[in-house]
């Protein structure tokens, strides 16, 4: 870990020599190693594909709809609605490049800190700067490169000498991000019209922008979205909404109500615009969709003679459905709005804590669980010689020993196995459990690690090491009353835990295990 307050004071106080210096974090061999798992997909994209594999099938093709037009697209399309549009709408800006002029006090101010400076080459670049033929992004390496200067020397120019460039205004164009799919669909379908045989089915999915004045569970600024199109002859309402309802039928949606729009957008034509609502268990019914054929008004302006039937289904609304999710932003950016694992991911965080870095323990190991099982009743005091032989070129008897009386080998708990459930951990048998611990084992994730198979771990990881330094003599290990998952060898990352804690869940390893192993190195 770095030493995060310490890099942020020398940065404050000399920024390059920190810089420099933190070089030296990232020297050394490969460390990394892949994890033992498949990455999470996200729901939008498991959706996403889901939905696009249903439109391949029906017969569309799939696109990339171009993502900024200028502003006379909105126009064309939406007629008088158009101002009120544009102004929910997100323009691109660029950043002017100023001219740089280089007085006799720059002179001497670079001078100070840069004696020798080319100021020739320096003027030259900033005329290719300005001319377009040095991208902004690349200025500082530029002036470091064909000025033979040093890193800082090329941010002194920039942040000091020339503050203008850091301090350039932007300004507005009149290209528009793309906040409905139609501002794509018009213009690509106008390309389409004499190269492609009808009908043109098209789909597409991505991001869409728009100015809202707040996020909020139902609002995002910018949100993932799926689009369709089809141009057809002849192309009717009825043919669209056809098509919306095998879309939906095939997405696992089978009840659909259509409900006309009460004010509906001039793009499309008058009494074609619909919501569409699909039936849920849990939230009723529920908008997913909105449909129309575009109006011949719009399609003219741009020489398009067929009709178009357009629907843009709400993916994230689809997703959300389907998960059980009530907030756009978790589902978007879960990173920012949520936290949360899953039991699956619980489970699989669950981990040793010492292990050994071979095999070679193997057979002691599993001799000694085979007779841990067997005898795990055997009444006290018990002396179970339950291993001889060699182990590493090293002779090794291991015995499972209880000297007090009156009591089992084993502790009840020995064999207890971690369980996920709810979002909780369990360390609990497969049998004579109350009712509402078998419902754990009936339906919770099995880690596949017993509180025997964690200690042994242990055992054997201190085994190699006795072997490496050739130790003679007898050794006990014993394990007690386990009450953390600590105490059996097992750990969970600190976010996991984090979050069971923030949930008020419960991680319940207690159990008495009470069993002891003692090995002689000969």
């Amino acid at each position: 870990m770095f030493p995060v307050d310490e890099i942020l004071k020398r940065s404050k106080e000399n920024f390059f020599d920190a810089w420099l210096d933190t070089g030296k974090y990232f020297d050394g061999e490969r460390r990394f190693d892949f994890p033992n798992k498949r990455g999470k997909e996200h729901l939008l994209s498991k959706y996403g594909l889901k939905a696009r594999d249903i439109l391949l099938d029906m017969g569309f093709d799939e696109v990339y709809l171009k993502q900024f037009f200028p502003k006379e697209n909105v126009m064309m399309q939406y007629g008088p609605e158009a101002p009120a549009i544009l102004d929910r709408l997100y323009f691109l800006a660029t950043m002017p490049r100023p001219d740089i002029g280089i007085s006799d006090d720059r002179r001497k101010f670079i001078m100070e800190k840069i004696p020798g400076l080319d100021f020739e080459k320096l003027q030259n670049i900033f005329r290719d700067y300005k001319l377009d033929k040095i991208d902004p992004g690349d200025l500082s390496e530029e002036l470091a490169t064909r000025l033979k200067l040093k890193p800082e020397d090329a941010t002194f120019l920039l942040d000091e000498a020339f503050p203008e460039i850091m301090n350039i205004e932007p300004k507005a164009t009149d290209n528009v991000l793309n906040s409905h799919f139609t501002t794509a669909w018009f213009p690509t379908l106008a390309q389409l019209v004499k190269k492609s045989p009808l009908p043109v089915m098209l789909f597409t999915s991505g991001w869409r922008y728009r100015r809202e004045q707040r996020e909020d569970p139902m609002h995002l600024r910018a949100h993932y979205n799926l689009s369709m199109v089809v141009m057809e002859e002849g192309l009717t309402m009825a043919d669209g909404m056809y098509i919306t309802k095998e879309f939906f039928t095939k997405m696992g949606f089978d009840k659909l109500k259509f409900k006309k729009k009460p004010n509906q957008a001039v793009y499309y034509a008058y009494g074609t615009n619909y919501e569409v609502f699909v039936k849920d268990e849990n939230f009723g019914w529920v908008e997913i969709t909105e449909i129309g054929m575009y109006s011949p008004i719009a399609l003219a302006k741009y020489g398009i003679p067929y009709p178009v039937f357009n629907s843009g289904p709400g993916l994230g609304r689809l997703v959300m459905l389907r998960e059980g999710l009530e907030d756009l932003r978790e589902l978007h950016h879960p990173e920012f709005y949520s936290f949360s694992f899953t039991d699956e991911e619980i489970s699989e965080s669950i981990q040793l804590v010492k292990a050994p870095s071979s095999s070679i323990t193997r057979p002691l190991m599993e001799a000694i669980k085979e007779k841990a099982m067997e005898h795990r009743d055997d009444k006290s005091p018990c002396d179970i010689k339950a291993f001889e032989g060699e182990i590493g070129g090293k002779g090794i008897v291991a015995r499972l020993v209880e000297p007090e009386e009156n009591k089992n080998l084993l502790g009840p708990a020995a064999f207890n196995e971690l369980y996920v459930y709810e979002g909780s951990i369990y360390g609990i048998p497969r049998e004579g459990l109350s009712d509402k611990l078998g419902v754990v084992v009936q339906n919770g994730i099995l880690r596949g690690i017993s509180y025997m198979d964690s200690f042994l771990a242990l055992v054997a990881e201190d085994v190699e090491r006795k072997l490496d330094e050739s130790f003679k003599g007898t050794i006990e290990y014993r394990l007690g009353m386990s009450k953390r998952l600590s105490d059996v060898n097992l750990q969970i990352p600190d976010e996991v835990r984090t979050f069971i804690q923030m949930k008020k869940n419960k991680i319940d390893v207690r159990g008495p295990v009470f069993f002891t192993i003692s090995l002689q190195f000969l």
